[in-house]
């Protein structure tokens, strides 16, 4: 039997998938048979799933190959147990002999394992050979991305230079050998330097990255920071803002999403009664506005509703939900027949026309039909325990009654998430990637990077770039065109490995020791989840892909089409469909148990609380000049006089970054997958 024994007793779960008698018997074998010579035992289990490659009757098994041998990888302690494989994901626990760097390099090196086989893809190999080939681009010279990597040699030298000059000279001596600057990475954007698209030069440090780079669906805007006090402007760091999820409890508590934190914010004195239960009927009144009822309700239905209207609507959903099902098998049964495979229903198109859309129409189509009915009918129940509150005549009873009775906590629970909704959708940025290139991470740039990313100039940034655009969603839910602004207050981030982030740890410059800074810049740790570590990160694209297939072969119909408005996370959401339709319950997969810890930012005083509607943020952001020198006074000066930081950056340059990418990687991923 194989099985991994850990210090600290994680929930016992099990898979129990849908497996023939012969198939159970061939998964069997592999669990009472122990690894020997060099092949480990996930291997055991990818060599299984690769010999049915191509079978349809086999699809289940080769899945649940799959799956196993990834969970296996990241450490979980799997056993074969009567027709069933019992399993303990490690999380925070130790496996024998294993201390928490050992724990944290595990993880670290069954994520770099999706990266070698993303290294390995023949178009990302083709990619790196075009941006490392030296030729014209416009510039008048030959060029390459290499060009973009500093000489951590020659950087080393240019600093003990500054060390050299007299103290009173060296603030801008450090300033003369790294002036940082951050470049927006547009689609048409391109280096003058090299030619090479931006986008192109942050695509390739970010196959640097310890784990494999994956598009992000939804609103992302990626940066360059560049040091324009070097030859070429070299690159010091990458970053991306992006969607942020949609339900995280660290987050939301932090910001006052949740009931129970905005009962203890009201208790404790923090917000008033009466202005957020002002606060509460505004936000309802609004959601209520932007959703279209025309043809669902009367205006004095929604003025006042009753629990047989509210079921109304609710019948209204489900039978359009029943609908779109069917219309979906139909298209799949279609398919079939004429032996075409089934292309993802994605919905309306938005090319930058907006104009050109018939938003009525697009409101009337089968998924917003039931999101519609379905959002209505939250939103007038909310207002019926509103209304018997008498919210608005006696809002500080009325608060008390609704914190206490099961309709009105409803109502608040209702009208948060529409607060929620409003925030992330134009509000707050995840920095989903952050950090140095080499050489600058031996000087502390991923901090510099962090810091930068709240700078005024990348709040303009994001409002130009998504400040007006029209949503898609919304202008569906309300049968209009829906713009809205991209006015940042918050960032926030998650640690990867589930340890403090030397990056975000104590990441905080203050105004009243840096006199270019007209306000404090602090990046705090907002929380940790220990239970709730759901995702998709420690599962391969290989197992995607068959997890993905049995799905829709269980449905006979594609019903994750990658459309906006469909649901958050399309991969997510595909895997749990096939983790599902395997016979296993999704959550006892996706919950990887792995810690994480939880930062953010808030990008003015008070930013936190006016996504909830409770008064208006300061708007006193710094420019990139002004964080840059207080970098350069908070840490560079005291880096740069480190003889071992010296002696690392002689070490580093354009050839170990390009090693970094190509030495075997062939070879790295046979070692990766070896364990």
């Amino acid at each position: 039997m194989i099985s991994q024994r850990l210090t600290k007793v994680e929930p016992i779960r099990e898979l129990v998938p849908f497996l023939g008698a012969s198939e159970r018997a061939r998964i069997g074998a592999i669990f009472g048979v122990a690894p020997t010579g060099t092949t480990s035992f996930a291997s055991e289990l990818r060599d299984l799933a690769r010999r049915h490659a191509g079978d349809p009757s086999s699809s289940r098994l080769r899945a649940f190959c799959l799956v196993a041998a990834d969970l296996c990888e990241q450490g979980w302690a799997l056993s074969f147990e009567h027709d069933r494989v019992v399993f303990e994901a490690p999380g925070s626990a130790l496996l024998d002999g294993e201390d928490r760097d050992a724990a944290k390099e595990r993880v670290r090196r069954a994520l770099r394992r999706g990266r070698f086989e993303q290294l390995a893809e023949p178009s990302t190999r083709a990619f790196l050979r075009r941006v490392e080939r030296r030729k014209d681009r416009g510039t008048g010279g030959l060029t390459s991305v290499a060009d973009l990597v500093d000489d951590g040699r020659d950087l080393a030298r240019a600093l003990e230079e500054a060390n050299a000059v007299p103290s009173d000279e060296r603030k801008d001596a450090l300033a003369r050998v790294i002036d940082p600057i951050v470049e927006v990475c547009t689609p048409e954007a391109r280096c003058p330097e090299t030619g090479l698209p931006l986008l192109d030069i942050w695509r390739y440090f970010r196959h640097t990255w310890a784990h494999e780079y994956r598009s992000v669906p939804g609103r992302q805007l990626c940066f360059l920071v560049r040091n324009a006090a070097r030859p070429n402007r070299p690159v010091m760091g990458i970053a991306m803002l992006a969607s942020p999820v949609m339900r995280l409890s660290v987050r939301d508590s932090w910001i006052g999403w949740l009931r129970d934190d905005a009962q203890a914010r009201i208790e404790n004195g923090h917000w008033g009664s009466r202005s957020f239960a002002r606060t509460l009927r505004e936000r309802l009144d609004a959601s209520i506005a932007e959703v279209r009822s025309d043809d669902l309700l009367t205006e004095q239905e929604i003025a006042e509703p009753t629990d047989a209207i509210v079921a109304r609507l609710e019948q209204r959903a489900a039978g359009a939900a029943f609908e779109r099902e069917r219309q979906l098998r139909a298209y799949h049964e279609a398919c079939q027949e004429s032996g075409e495979k089934p292309k993802p229903q994605r919905g309306i198109r938005v090319d930058g026309a907006a104009g050109d859309v018939d938003w009525i129409a697009a409101s009337e189509d089968l998924l917003f039909l039931r999101k519609r009915a379905e959002v209505l009918a939250k939103l007038l129940a909310a207002r019926i325990a509103f209304q018997k509150a008498e919210l608005t005549a006696r809002p500080t009873q009325a608060l008390k009654r609704l914190f206490s009775d099961s309709d009105g906590q409803r109502a608040i629970d209702t009208v948060l998430a529409e607060f929620r909704k409003a925030g992330l959708s134009s509000q707050v940025a995840d920095l989903s990637v952050c950090g140095a290139v080499a050489p600058y991470n031996e000087l502390i740039g991923g901090k510099l990077v962090a810091l930068l990313m709240t700078s005024n100039e990348v709040r303009r940034a994001y409002a130009t770039r998504y400040g007006g655009q029209v949503s898609v969603i919304a202008s569906q839910m309300a049968g209009r065109p829906i713009r809205k602004p991209a006015n940042l207050q918050v960032l926030t981030t998650t640690s990867l490995f589930g340890a403090s982030s030397s990056q975000y740890n104590r990441l905080r410059l203050k105004a009243e020791q840096h006199g270019e800074l007209r306000s404090d810049i602090r990046w705090r740790k907002i929380g940790r989840s220990l239970t709730q570590g759901f995702g998709t990160l420690h599962l391969s694209n290989h197992t995607f892909a068959a997890l993905s297939e049995i799905a829709l072969e269980r449905h006979s119909a594609r019903r994750v089409n990658n459309r906006f408005g469909e649901g958050t996370s399309p991969r997510l959401r595909q895997i749990r469909e096939g983790l599902e339709a395997l016979g296993l319950r999704a959550n006892n997969v996706l919950n990887h148990a792995t810690p994480r810890i939880f930062y953010a930012c808030e990008l003015g005083h008070g930013s936190a609380d006016a996504l909830v509607g409770m008064g208006k943020p300061s708007r006193r952001g710094a420019t990139t000049a002004a964080i840059s020198t207080a970098w350069r006074d908070r840490w560079l000066a005291q880096r740069a006089r480190r003889a071992e930081t010296l002696a690392a950056l002689a070490c580093l340059g354009p050839a170990t970054v390009k090693a970094s990418l190509h030495a075997d990687v062939d070879g790295q991923l046979a070692l990766e997958m070896e364990g």
